[in-house]
Formats: C-alpha cells, sequence, structure tokens
C-alpha cells in the first residue's frame, strides 16, 4: 500500500449502513447491486448519471475562512452534501467518494493515481480514481470520466466502453494504459489519462495529500465549474460559458447573465438554491480550464 506523503497516519473513513442506503435511493437503484459486472455497470451509471464533477463547495471554502480541511473527501461528508445540496466534487473527493461507495457495497475496488496530461497543468499523480476487480479483471470506475459502463483494463489489449458521447478508451502503453476521453466542452482535444504504476494501490491518505496540494495551484480555485453526465447529454458550465453536448455530438455554446447562470445551475445542474447563493464570485482574471 502506497502511503507517500505527511498524511500517513490518517485513518480509512467509511460510510455508515444508513447513509448508504439514503445514497441507493436518491440514485433510484431499488436494489442493491449485485456484485458482478452487471452490478457493477449498474451502480456506475447511477453514479454517471447523478454526481456532479464541480468544484462549488471548493470555491466556496476558498471565499471563507480556510480553516478547515478542503470540503468533501471525507466520503460522508461528500455524500451528505450530495443529499442536501446536489454538489459533487473534483476528482480527488468524487473518486474517493465512488471508491468508499463501490468498497461498502463488498465490490474489490481500489484507489489508483495518475496523470491526466492538459496544457497547463503539472504532471505526475494530478488525478485520482478507481478501479474494481472481478473476476480477476480489472475495471476503471471513475466519476469524473462518467461513461456510464465501467472500462476493462486488459493487460496489453486496446478496450473501449463503447458508449457515444460518453465513450472513453484504453490504449495500451509500456507503463500501462492511457485513458483517452474528451471533455463535454471540447471534443477536438482529447484529455489523456495515465495511470502511474507505483501508485496502484493508494490509501484515503495521500489522496487527501494530493487534494491538500490543489490549494496552491489549480484549474478550479478561481473559476465555477460545473460538468453533469445525462444519459442523452453533456451539461457543462464555466467561467463565462455554458456548453451543451447533444447525443448526436452537436455542440452548442452559450454565455449566460448571472441571473440565467444560476438558474441553470438550480434547473439544469441539480444545485439547491441555498448553496448557489452561496457560491463566490469568480476571481477577475483566475485560473480555469481553457475556452471556459
Amino acid at each position: 500500500m502506497t502511503t507517500r506523503g505527511s498524511f500517513s497516519a490518517i485513518s480509512e473513513p467509511t460510510l455508515a449502513p444508513a447513509l448508504v442506503e439514503r445514497v441507493l435511493t436518491k440514485l433510484e437503484l431499488r436494489q442493491r447491486p449485485t456484485l458482478d459486472l452487471a452490478g457493477l455497470n449498474a451502480l456506475y451509471a447511477a453514479v454517471s448519471a447523478n454526481l456532479p464533477f464541480d468544484n462549488v463547495q471548493k470555491r466556496i471554502w476558498f471565499d471563507g475562512a480556510q480553516t478547515t480541511p478542503l470540503p468533501g473527501l471525507d466520503p460522508s461528508e461528500f455524500f451528505n452534501n450530495w443529499l442536501q445540496h446536489g454538489t459533487g466534487g473534483t476528482c480527488w473527493p468524487l473518486n474517493g467518494a465512488m471508491y468508499s461507495l463501490a468498497h461498502a457495497l463488498g465490490f474489490d475496488a481500489r484507489r489508483i493515481v495518475g496523470s491526466v496530461i492538459v496544457e497547463g497543468y503539472p504532471r505526475g499523480a494530478n488525478h485520482g480514481s478507481v478501479v474494481v476487480t472481478l473476476d480477476g479483471i480489472n475495471y476503471l470506475v471513475d466519476g469524473w470520466m462518467a461513461s456510464f459502463k465501467v472500462l476493462p483494463l486488459v493487460s496489453g489489449k486496446p478496450s473501449s466502453t463503447g458508449h457515444g458521447i460518453h465513450d472513453i478508451r484504453a490504449v495500451p502503453i509500456e507503463s500501462g494504459f492511457e485513458i483517452i476521453t474528451y471533455p463535454g466542452f471540447n471534443r477536438e482535444q482529447p484529455l489523456p489519462f495515465r495511470p502511474e504504476p507505483e501508485y496502484d494501490p493508494v490509501d484515503h491518505a495521500l489522496f487527501l495529500a494530493r487534494y491538500d496540494r490543489t490549494k496552491a495551484v489549480g484549474f478550479f480555485n478561481d473559476a465555477i465549474f460545473v460538468c453533469r453526465h445525462f444519459p442523452d447529454s453533456i451539461l457543462t458550465m464555466g467561467r463565462k460559458n455554458q456548453f451543451h453536448l447533444a447525443a448526436d455530438g452537436t455542440l452548442t455554446k452559450t454565455e449566460p447573465t448571472e441571473a440565467q447562470r444560476k438558474k441553470s445551475l438550480i434547473e439544469d445542474f441539480g444545485l439547491s438554491e441555498e448553496i448557489v447563493e452561496k457560491l463566490p464570485p469568480n476571481v477577475p482574471g483566475g485560473v480555469a480550464p481553457p475556452g471556459l
């Protein structure tokens, strides 16, 4: 077990059974997922459609006293925020929650870390993800990618989820795999993810340490970013623009007013009115993903 960083003495968090049941209910999983590929895909599809990739709680934290840890990496806190306000998180809290839920349900899950290759962002253990092993096969179960179908990772073999606008692909490389995914707001420039074998598996402490590092640098500290995947579309709200990716691949960009932005965050993205009102203004000239 890799435990790099100064947080290695921190214990593993767990989800209370009652909270797990509340989460499953909101995910509209009427039956507890079976511990097989069908059950894993059912769980992942529900997570893909309901847990947003966003920095809402993080933006609110930056606007406050900043005396508490960054929000959401404790999975109980993450899911309580989601149940109450519809918020998700960036990769560390979102996939930390994905791991904890899968583990609580009995899946053989583990956290992994690698690098998303994107211009202007430091490489090297910059993205946390999740793998579940079933019958000796590893499956990528990444909340950020939200591909609705888990991706098999079989050594030396390419694979794909084959799911239209949500499709992700695994391409074998010397170190293992490069996962090819496209953001909902840019279908021309991929965001490859390369798992790093030295960070497989890792514990909660390393996720916490890497998340803590994002306080100093990151695309998600200065301006709002929210992305929701639906079965037939992907919606993204950025610093200036809102994007709608339709099932046929048509990408529409608009520049909403502040009133339109708030309305959409509530009605389209599913955030609570209370949490939207707490969102601070974007930092003028602050860092944000290109094009947003």
